[in-house]
């Protein structure tokens, strides 16, 4: 290792280098930099002098060659003869005529345009005054259409004002009514639920009928799953079904004690009816039994009947037998017990016992 130094100083000594001591090897990497960095300089320093000769001898070139064509034409006026310069001379003065003449119809024109340009000039200034006086004016006639406008603005404003508080106070009114509508809206859903499960309760009958409504209500509507929880409106409609249903019940329980009357009639005619009809009632459960006793009494009657009568009709087929055929001869009247029992049958009033189921009515 030797110390590392940074080439001479002033005083003609190596000057050491304050980083510290290096090896030759860094030593000879900052020569090989060095001699890089000098090559790439003598490189451009070469090329920049090798473009420079060329821009150069370019330029020489060019000179050359202007220097010969000058040279060609100093040769050929050289050749040109003296009538050929006065010629030239005098189309040269012909041309300066005529440059006068241009020079002076162009100041003429230009003293022309001058005056017209002074005038538009002038004219422009008195358009610019009459521009500023309509101008002024516009902006007067404007701030006073403005000051109009904003007092307008500021009554309708007033106004818009006073009518916002009106709405605001109405929608807080509507929201009130909205508010009570809605709870009237759910007691009264409360309610109908109550009373169709109350009616429910008191008449289960009337579920099947207040089934098929809901379910053709829900059909009219479009609705496709019927088997959804009922709304209000359904046990809405499902109530009034049943109120149907049991009104029609109750019209043809009003004609029960009647029909019950007319049947305890008609089963014991010699009977007195009962005054109550928990009395008519317990008494037509024995009407079966009445009943069979009417249709024995029939068969008996009937038996009777066939026995009396086989006599007589023998006779008859005799006389039939012995009687001329062309002459008809009415039997005499013969009427017996039965005859006048028929007779009392048909002369007994009877009315007509009507048992009518209870359809439910459809649902308003």
């Amino acid at each position: 290792m030797t110390p590392a130094t940074r080439g001479l100083g002033k005083d003609r000594l190596p000057a050491p280098d304050p980083v510290g001591d290096r090896s030759s090897e860094e030593h000879f990497m900052r020569l090989r930099s060095a001699v890089k960095e000098l090559d790439s300089a003598w490189y451009d320093a070469t090329n920049n002098l090798m473009l420079t000769a060329d821009a150069r001898k370019a330029l020489f070139e060019e000179l050359l060659w202007e220097h010969r064509d000058l040279a060609e034409a100093h040769d050929k006026c050289q050749v040109i003869p003296e009538a050929s310069i006065e010629a030239l001379k005098e189309q040269l003065a012909a041309t300066q005529r005529e440059k006068d003449q241009l020079i002076r119809r162009h100041q003429e024109e230009l003293s022309a345009q001058k005056t017209s340009y002074q005038e538009l000039k002038s004219q422009l200034i008195q358009l610019g005054l009459d521009h500023a006086k309509a101008l002024k004016a516009a902006e007067a006639d404007a701030a006073a259409k403005m000051d109009e406008a904003l007092e307008d603005a500021g009554n309708a404003n007033s106004v818009l004002l006073a009518e916002l508080e009106e709405l605001a106070k109405a929608q807080k009114v509507a929201e009130g009514k909205a508010a009570r509508l809605e709870e009237e809206q759910k007691e009264c859903n409360r309610m109908v639920l109550q009373t169709d499960t109350l009616a429910y309760r008191l008449f289960p009958d009337s579920q099947k009928y207040a089934v098929k409504k809901v379910d053709e209500r829900r059909t009219a509507q479009g609705q496709a799953n019927l088997a959804v929880p009922w709304t209000p409106y359904d046990h809405l409609v499902a109530l009034n079904a049943r109120v149907s249903h049991m009104r029609a019940i109750d019209r043809n329980l009003s004609d029960i004690p009647d029909v019950a009357t007319q049947l305890f009639r008609t089963l014991w005619p010699g009977e007195e009816v009962p005054d109550t009809f928990s009395l008519i009632s317990d008494r037509l459960k024995g009407a079966g039994r009445r009943i069979r006793e009417w249709q024995c009494s029939a068969a008996r009657r009937s038996g009777l009947a066939s026995a009396l009568l086989a006599p007589a009709a023998d006779r008859a087929y005799h006389i039939a037998e012995c009687a001329d055929m062309r002459t008809f001869i009415p039997p005499p009247d013969v009427k017996d017990y039965l005859d006048e029992e028929e007779d009392e049958a048909e002369e007994e009033p009877r009315d007509d016992l009507v048992f009518r189921d209870a359809p439910p009515d459809s649902a308003a």
